[in-house]
């Protein structure tokens, strides 16, 4: 299985376009439509930064809620008078059945939403294309399988899924349909640029430092 997941890899060409033809294009087109491109680019580069900064969001806030009801099921048994054995075993219970929804969601629905994701980032930007690492579907089930991790007392953090999930936002952005300007950003080299920046925005989410992230 492994030999024939490696052979099913391809690589993604980042060469520039350095025909006389590309070259010629270049010159030929007016500045206007330049600076047109290179201002959207930066609308989209915010854009992806405010859809990473909402990812992180949506996670924390649903770990302060499920941490909020876990807790409030254990007040309840406290005021109900349940012994201790009863409020150990509900807390495992439930600890337990959130652990399972983040398994399901891995051995299930998909694979690539297992693990940090920097390693699958890391090859997308070294030009080796894994298959549905930036796709919707990863980004569901990886934030909703971190909240269930933590939530459950797993010893894993929130911060390399953030990360990967700034990438997937990035991704989408850069393969959005929305017209001829934004054409140019599928672009393998321009959709490379846009990976690295939301990874960037995933750490600067997940730890509140913007300058790290664009190091990293």
């Amino acid at each position: 299985p492994r030999a024939r997941a490696r052979r099913a890899l391809q690589s993604i060409g980042f060469d520039l376009r350095e025909s006389e033809q590309y070259v010629e294009h270049v010159k030929a087109a007016s500045p206007v439509a330049g600076k047109m491109k290179g201002g959207l680019r930066w609308l989209c580069l915010v854009a992806v930064g405010m859809g990473a900064g909402g990812v992180a969001v949506v996670i924390q806030v649903s770990l302060l809620h499920l941490n909020e009801a876990k807790f409030d099921i254990q007040a309840e048994l406290y005021d109900g008078g349940y012994s201790l054995a009863v409020r150990f075993f509900a807390w495992l219970l439930v600890s337990l059945g959130l652990a399972a929804v983040a398994g399901a969601l891995v051995c299930y629905v998909e694979p690539l939403s297992g693990g940090s994701g920097i390693p699958e980032i890391k090859c997308i930007l070294n030009g080796i294309d894994v298959p549905n690492v930036l796709r919707p579907r990863t980004l569901l089930c990886k934030a909703l399988g971190i909240v269930c991790s933590v939530a459950a007392g797993l010893p894993c953090g929130k911060e390399g899924p953030m990360i990967h999930s700034g990438a997937i936002v990035a991704a989408q952005t850069a393969d959005i349909s929305v017209g001829p300007l934004v054409a140019p950003f599928r672009d393998s080299v321009e959709a490379r640029d846009f990976v690295a920046a939301g990874a960037a925005a995933g750490v600067a989410a997940a730890f509140g430092a913007p300058i790290g992230g664009v190091i990293f």
